[in-house]
Order: structure tokens, then C-alpha cells, then sequence
């Protein structure tokens, strides 16, 4: 006899919001092809932490036969990359819906207080965010936090704070904001201030400013917040709505103007705005007007591309999920670095496979990231290149540990590095 309570039933009492990923999810037939291609089933052979597992837990929570509890593993695991919904034959979006099982999950739960100072105090504020990381960052260059993490002190309080202190090898001394100056009213671009390329990797953003400025291109400092993208992936949809609302605002100043953001996640994120409105017209409509005139580095170089030449040696690109499955650039990337004069091109095995950096996720989920990026370091040295390219700064910290721990001579570097420094080579040699 069928035990009543594992069989589904409806799903009552869900907001607007919950009933459209409810009736998402529900299109997911539950066939497994997803499960070939999902990086953390791959890396794990768990069936709870692949697609089709991930969409039905989902469902059963949302209709009252799975408790929060029971259910946060396998949300709080997905790395939302997207490859899922490439593949599936019903384009279940399933990276969408675990922001949607993450959302109410940790309302139910209870969230993280550092979290919520972080999403809702201090990111909607630059200024005492970065302050908060230059202290970290501060400790790091003394070397008090790693003599913690060497010495298993960092791990005996919790793995993940291990695995973030070890996250940004050489953190920075300056951010870039500040150093970029503001745009002008005539403005054609609007280099949007990343968090990765501004605080973690400010040479990115550097050099982005650097091929604007040769391109002859009357640029400037969009001077904004965070994009949301960690609010959407702790599942505080509430967090990323506001810090959007004070984007578009902001962006709005300048109607005219391209919006460059030369990170990847967050250019996906910018683009994707509009959804964090589907329940208010107003600001759907003025984050779609925004969406529609930001660009990624990646399209903006394909479109300018720089003719300067390169001698970095054989080159490969890793794909970021957010350039490849969220914005669908796919070939701008390798049109741009089989163009480039001098360039060894040499395409990466599995390069449309997640690195397992996804952010926050390289110290939030640790075991299963190392095991997902080592998989991805393995293809990268079997292409005997000297150096691999990506486009997002979670990428790249990911590519940059893997192969640190391979002890390869492999260099990772940002889009944005390469072309920069080919056009300082250039520039030596008139």
C-alpha cells in the first residue's frame, strides 16, 4: 500500500514568486540526462546533489512533504551554474529555482547574522564594506590569519573559514574605486564597479581602464554597489532588489551611456535585474532599460577588438557559467582569441564545465568545490598551455588554487590582463 505521505500533492498557499518556480519545477520529468553534466553529481555521485534530485526535493518542500532541514544540503551544494538547463529537453531552470528553495529555506530556518550584516548593512553602503575587507585584508598581509590556518586554528573553528582565508592569496592594498575617475556627463561607457575586479583583483578593473583608454573611449566610474548576485545566491532576494534599485538609479544618471562591467557573474546579474521585478512594473521597466545597455568585457572586446599583439605562449579559456550558460557567450570568446595576433589558441577539454568557484561557494561548500576544480585543473595542464584565460574573478581565484596545489607553471589570468598587457607590449616596442 502507497504511503500517502510521500506521494505529491498540491502545493498551497505560495506567494506569486514560489508558484512560478513551483510550476518550474514541476516540468522536470525526471529523465537524468541533467545528471551526465551536473559538476557536483559528477564529482560526488550523490543523487540528491544532481538536478533532477535538487527539483524534486524542491517540489517536495514546497508541498509540504520535505522539511527545511532535510532539504538545505542539496540547495545550499548547487553551484547555479546553469549547465542543467542547457542540456535539459524542458529547460528547467534549476539554478533559478534553488535561489527560489534557498530564499525560503533559510526563511524558515533562520539566516546567517554575518550574512545578513553583509548583504543588507554593509554591501548597500561601499564604503564600510571595503573597510571591512581592508581589515581583513590587513591581517592576511601580516600573516596572522594564514599562521592561524597553517597552525589548523582557522579549521577547527570551521572549515570554511580554512578555506576563505585562503581564497585570495596576495590580497591588494588599494581598491579601485576611487582611482577611476568619474564619469562625465557625456560619458559613452560606465565601467561598473565589480567587487572582485574592484577589492579582490583591482589590477582587472585597472586594465579595463587601460583598454578603454586606448580604444580613445570617453569612459568613467559608475561609482555603484554590489549587483546582488550574493543576495540571489543566499537566497535574500530582498538584499539584491534594494542594492538593484540603488544600481539603476544611479545608472540612470547617464540614459546614454554603455554599461561595461568586466566580470562575468555580475554582468549576467545586471542583465538579469528585470526578474527581481516580475511583481512590480515600474521597476521591471527601468531595470530592462538598463539590462538592454549593458555589455560584458568579453562582448565589448569582440565588438572593439584590440589588434595589439601577444607572446604570452599557448593559450586556453575556461568558460565562466555566467558568460557562457546565463548571457550565451560562447563563441564571442574564442573569435576574439583566435583573432588576436600571435595568439596559440587551444580549446580546453570540458571548458563549458563549471570550475567549482561559483563566489562565495569556494568556502561556503569547500569539499565539494576542491573536488569540482580539480577536475577542472587536470584538463587545463593536459593542454600544455602556458596560460588559461576566464572572465569572472570567482573563476579565476578557483583556477588560480587548483593550480597552485597542481605545482604547474600554468598562469591564470583575467580577459581583461591579457589584452592589457599585449597592449603595453606594443606600446614598449614603438
Amino acid at each position: 500500500m502507497k504511503n500517502p505521505d510521500l506521494e505529491s500533492r498540491p502545493a498551497t498557499g505560495l506567494s506569486p514568486e514560489e508558484q512560478r518556480a513551483y510550476d518550474a519545477a514541476m516540468h522536470c520529468n525526471r529523465c537524468g540526462f541533467c545528471t551526465s553534466f551536473c559538476p557536483t553529481y559528477l564529482a560526488t555521485g550523490d543523487e540528491s546533489l544532481s538536478p533532477r534530485g535538487r527539483n524534486q526535493a524542491w517540489r517536495a518542500f514546497l508541498e509540504g512533504r520535505l522539511d527545511p532541514a532535510d532539504g538545505q544540503r542539496a540547495f545550499d551544494t548547487c553551484l547555479l551554474c546553469g549547465v542543467c538547463t542547457s542540456v535539459c529537453f524542458a529547460e528547467v531552470p534549476t539554478a533559478k529555482l534553488m535561489g527560489s528553495a534557498r530564499q525560503k529555506t533559510h526563511d524558515a530556518l533562520g539566516r546567517s547574522p554575518l550574512a545578513t550584516l553583509v548583504l543588507r548593512v554593509l554591501l548597500p553602503r561601499p564604503r564600510f564594506f571595503e573597510t571591512f575587507l581592508k581589515i581583513l585584508f590587513w591581517g592576511k598581509r601580516l600573516g596572522i590569519s594564514g599562521l592561524l590556518n597553517r597552525a589548523g586554528f582557522l579549521g577547527w573553528i570551521h572549515p570554511r573559514l580554512a578555506a576563505a582565508e585562503s581564497l585570495v592569496e596576495t590580497p591588494p592594498r588599494r581598491f579601485l574605486r576611487g582611482e577611476l575617475p568619474s564619469a562625465p556627463s557625456d560619458a559613452a561607457v560606465l565601467q561598473f564597479l565589480a567587487c572582485g575586479p574592484n577589492c579582490v583583483s583591482p589590477e582587472i578593473g585597472r586594465a579595463t581602464a587601460r583598454i578603454l583608454k586606448v580604444q580613445g573611449v570617453k569612459a568613467g566610474g559608475a561609482d555603484n554597489v554590489c549587483c546582488g548576485l550574493p543576495g540571489i545566491s543566499f537566497g535574500d532576494r530582498a538584499a539584491a532588489r534594494r542594492l538593484a534599485r540603488i544600481n539603476i538609479a544611479l545608472l540612470e544618471k547617464h540614459p546614454s551611456a554603455t554599461v561595461l562591467v568586466d566580470d562575468s557573474s555580475c554582468a549576467a546579474t545586471v542583465k538579469d535585474w528585470p526578474t527581481l521585478f516580475e511583481d512590480d512594473t515600474a521597476w521591471k521597466s527601468r531595470a530592462e532599460a538598463v539590462a538592454r545597455r549593458t555589455r560584458d568585457l568579453l562582448e565589448w572586446l569582440n565588438a572593439h577588438p584590440i589588434p595589439a599583439p601577444s607572446t604570452e605562449g599557448a593559450v586556453t579559456y575556461h568558460d565562466a557559467c555566467k558568460a557562457r550558460y546565463a548571457q550565451g557567450l560562447i563563441e564571442e570568446p574564442r573569435r576574439l582569441l583566435r583573432g588576436a595576433p600571435g595568439v596559440d589558441y587551444r580549446e580546453l577539454p570540458e571548458a563549458d564545465q563549471c570550475c567549482g568557484g561559483g563566489g562565495t561557494y569556494q568556502f561556503m561548500q569547500p569539499t565539494v568545490s576542491r573536488a569540482v576544480g580539480e577536475r577542472k585543473t587536470a584538463h587545463i595542464l593536459a593542454t600544455g598551455a602556458a596560460v588559461v584565460l576566464t572572465s569572472s574573478v570567482s573563476c579565476l581565484l578557483q583556477l588560480r588554487a587548483g593550480l597552485r596545489r597542481a605545482g604547474g607553471a600554468v598562469r591564470a589570468l583575467h580577459v581583461a590582463e591579457f589584452f592589457a598587457r599585449a597592449l603595453d607590449k606594443q606600446s614598449k616596442l614603438k
